[in-house]
């Protein structure tokens, strides 16, 4: 095992994060998560550096890159979780679709299922969004059926009180 020596040294020069900004921000990033960007870029600059101990060759070129990727994986992410939110809402029965409430009640079942522990959270994604039946659930989790069971039942009860609680339905 190699040990790393500390540094206090930024793996990026100022000059360096001001173009990840840019390239993240053209990739479409808001404004608000460009920093969190920048992070990662350093992250994985740091495991590069700590797994190789070469230098990159182009280490510009390599920075350009994960910056470009962090921001597709943004799109990817925000995508996944706007599909999630739309499929629980469609879960919720409506009385009439009004594309404000729709918005509304949206918004609430990310609201609901970002308060809710990582393993409902879990079990529920993989209910509704991955659509996998429970037997396949407990397999993938390596957990007794009953234990999916209960988080499933637990996880949706909580998402309901929210959406009771908020006045969305």
């Amino acid at each position: 095992m190699r040990l790393l020596k500390r540094s206090t040294e930024d793996p990026l020069s100022a000059a360096e994060a001001d173009r990840v900004r840019a390239i993240l921000y053209l990739g479409g990033v808001p404004a608000g998560d460009l920093d969190d960007g920048v992070q990662e870029v350093r992250l994985k600059l740091l495991e590069r550096q700590a797994r190789d101990a070469e230098q990159l060759r182009s280490a510009h070129a390599w920075i350009g890159v994960v910056a470009s990727n962090i921001a597709a994986d943004w799109h990817r992410r925000t995508a996944k979780d706007r599909r999630i939110t739309n499929r629980l809402a469609e879960y919720v029965p409506a009385a009439a679709h009004h594309p404000q409430e729709d918005a509304t009640l949206a918004a609430a079942v990310a609201r609901g299922l970002a308060e809710l522990p990582p393993d409902q959270r879990q079990v529920l994604i993989l209910r509704f969004y991955e659509d996998l039946p429970l037997k396949d659930i407990a397999t993938a989790l390596d957990l007794p059926i009953g234990t999916v069971k209960s988080r499933l039942h637990w996880a949706v009860k909580a998402v309901r009180e929210r959406l009771r609680a908020t006045e969305v339905i």
